[in-house]
């Protein structure tokens, strides 16, 4: 199927809307159709050519959230109509760290994923028959994407997508290092530095906890406000 994607051509140049070719979704594989999508600073890390491991051309975005369209062969725990939230990150539920209750970083796929590959070693994206490269295994900055079954997170249909697609990196790493790294009790005062969508996600996590005192700290009014609404005191 030909699709809109945002290209990144070369590294320091604008994005570029291109169409390009998905193909058809593979064993274990999901079309989803995009409905939204947020800007992460490691797509615009990415796109600035620092970061040592990027590469062009390729469809950046991770922070998606749409509906499954079609699902491949053996798929079982999706259907069309499902709503789902991409996943940079998997979960196979079989290897040592999906088992791990201390570890969350599935190394599925991860060696074909930073190659900008899914885990066949091919990619689903294309141009004039040359391959073009996944992003993290996402690339949610187009109209539709192909990924592995693993790397979707079913979510309920109720919940808007704009708001679903935070969780796919940074609501769900903010509220990850209260709960889980800092593991905040009731009562505690905490320090939150930052007020972007992981500090935001972070203060958030300080309210579910339970704490007392959620101080946050930037730079920008605004998002002071912000994190006043969410649960900064």
């Amino acid at each position: 199927m030909r699709i809109k994607a945002a290209v990144l051509e070369e590294f320091g140049a604008p994005l570029s809307i291109q169409e390009l070719e998905l193909a058809e979704p593979k064993a274990g594989e999901v079309l989803v159709r995009l409905v939204a999508c947020g800007v992460c600073h490691t797509d615009l890390y990415t796109a600035s050519g620092a970061d040592p491991s990027g590469y062009a051309p390729t469809v950046l975005g991770h922070e998606g959230a749409g509906v499954v369209e079609r699902v491949g062969e053996g798929v079982s725990s999706l259907r069309e109509g499902d709503h789902v939230v991409t996943l940079f990150a998997p979960q196979c539920r079989e290897c040592i760290h999906c088992a791990s209750p201390r570890i969350s970083l599935c190394l599925a796929i991860r060696e074909q994923q930073n190659l900008g590959y899914l885990p066949d070693g091919t990619a689903r994206l294309s141009r004039n028959g040359e391959p073009i490269r996944h992003f993290m295994g996402t690339s949610t900055f187009a109209e539709y994407t192909v990924m592995p079954e693993i790397a979707l997170a079913k979510v309920n249909p109720e919940a808007p997508l704009e708001g679903a697609a935070l969780f796919a990196c940074g609501l769900s790493t903010g509220l990850g290092a209260a709960l889980n790294t800092a593991q905040v009790t009731p009562g505690s005062t905490c320090v939150v530095f930052g007020a972007g969508m992981v500090g935001l996600g972070a203060v958030i996590g300080c309210r579910l906890q339970g704490a007392e005192q959620i101080v946050c700290v930037d730079l920008s009014d605004e998002r002071l406000g912000l994190a006043t609404q969410h649960g900064a005191t």
